[in-house]
């Protein structure tokens, strides 16, 4: 029993802003007298990560490769689908991390995710040349901060999610069709099992037995 991903719930959850307190500010141009600076919003590449791994759960990859003497391709797999984007080498430190962060996050904006960074509306901020730094820390309007989520309740965990992708994979319930089983047994959109309660957890399970015990 297999079926296609939802793409455009999976895309609409990737694509939610972070929250505010990963974001942090570097400077860009800069006017004539570098007495000011538009100020860009940026996430470091483990916030993405960690994005990926709660919407996408194990069903995601990346790969590097060099192109030329000072740019790397970076090819991201999610679900089966691969885009790719490409990061260059800088002056500064670490200019190779910095390239695979470059491409990585191009990579992703592909997806949907940190794609909405590129669309906050510059700051114009005082700017000291000398030490290259922002001198005050913007604020981002309130349309690129997510809503605070009242829904307290425990998820599961990866162990736990793990464990149920592998007894419903016994059951002939391939990966990429939990999630239109989920839907099935409980009426809510999720991109991976640990997005789901406990008794979610349950609900699906005996759903996928039912429907297995119809199909003996």
């Amino acid at each position: 029993m297999t079926t296609s991903v939802d793409w455009t719930y999976l895309q609409k959850e990737l694509a939610k802003p972070f929250p505010a307190e990963v974001i942090s500010w570097r400077a860009g141009a800069q006017t004539r007298d570098k007495k000011r600076a538009q100020a860009l919003p940026y996430a470091e590449p483990r916030v993405y990560e960690d994005r990926l791994n709660d919407i996408c759960g194990g069903n995601w990859s990346v790969t590097f490769k060099p192109w030329g003497d000072n740019r790397i391709i970076c090819e991201l797999t999610v679900f089966g689908v691969t885009r790719a984007s490409t990061g260059e080498e800088n002056e500064g430190f670490a200019p190779g991390t910095a390239a695979e962060a470059q491409a990585f996050k191009r990579a992703c904006s592909k997806f949907g995710l940190g794609r909405y960074l590129y669309d906050v509306p510059i700051q114009w901020i005082d700017y000291d040349s000398e030490k290259g730094k922002l001198l005050e820390t913007p604020s981002l309007p309130a349309r690129f901060i997510p809503q605070v989520s009242l829904d307290t309740t425990p998820r599961l965990s990866t162990d736990r999610a793990e464990a149920m992708r592998l007894e419903l994979e016994k059951l002939g319930y391939a990966s990429l069709s939990h999630p239109a089983l989920v839907e099935h047994a409980t009426g809510r959109k999720v991109a991976t099992l640990n997005q789901l309660s406990e008794a979610e957890a349950l609900e699906v399970w005996s759903y996928a037995k039912r429907m297995q015990a119809k199909a003996a």
